[in-house]
């Protein structure tokens, strides 16, 4: 993985995280003074001509430029927004996984993406439609088991009912390993 692709944790101006970029969006942020640079340990922030003569060590990602080398900072902070970001959450397969955290919602087995299906409960030559209520992750032989059958019909149960997340919940994939840093700013796996 290129480090220009590291993710980089974003805090609002009151410092709540807000979203995960990659880290060349942070260098862009950085740049373009919308956001300082954060050290993890003493909370005190950079600008980008700060951060450029930062230290860094052997464990330390650092990008290359022709003259230098520039750290990737785990964390920024934005300079002026100061909302929560609010973004409804895109139905996307990949946000259904992270809802429901790579667990099939009939047998409550974890699975990956490759033994997996999206199953719709009710449907859609039912009436069902593609909605965050009516979509859950399910594994391959249960899909098929469960075909275009009703939860009824096919004597299946969901272990929980799919609702619309929270989108700070969908903030972190769970499959994510998490910088120690991140967690004096988020809560993860709750």
């Amino acid at each position: 993985m290129s480090h220009l692709n590291k993710p980089v944790l974003v805090l609002n101006k009151v410092w709540m995280p807000v979203r995960v970029v990659k880290a060349i969006r942070a260098f862009k942020l950085l740049f373009a003074n919308k956001a300082s640079a954060v050290n993890t340990d003493t909370f005190y922030i950079y600008n980008w001509g700060e951060w450029l003569k930062q230290p860094f060590s052997d464990s330390d990602f650092t990008v290359s430029t022709v003259n230098f080398e520039i750290k990737v900072p785990e964390v920024i902070v934005l300079c002026k927004y100061d909302k929560v970001f609010k973004k409804h959450v895109k139905l996307t397969k990949r946000n259904i996984y992270i809802r429901d955290n790579y667990t099939c919602q009939y047998s409550g087995k974890k699975v990956n993406k490759g033994e997996s299906d999206i199953d719709h409960v009710v449907p859609l030559s039912k009436g069902g439609k593609n909605s965050w209520e009516n979509m859950v992750v399910c594994s391959k032989n249960i899909n098929r088991k469960k075909a275009n059958k009703s939860l009824k019909q096919s004597g299946l149960k969901l272990i929980k009912n799919p609702t619309i997340p929270d989108n700070t919940k969908l903030l972190i994939d769970p499959k994510m390993k998490i910088p120690e840093s991140w967690r004096k700013f988020i809560q993860h796996g709750k």
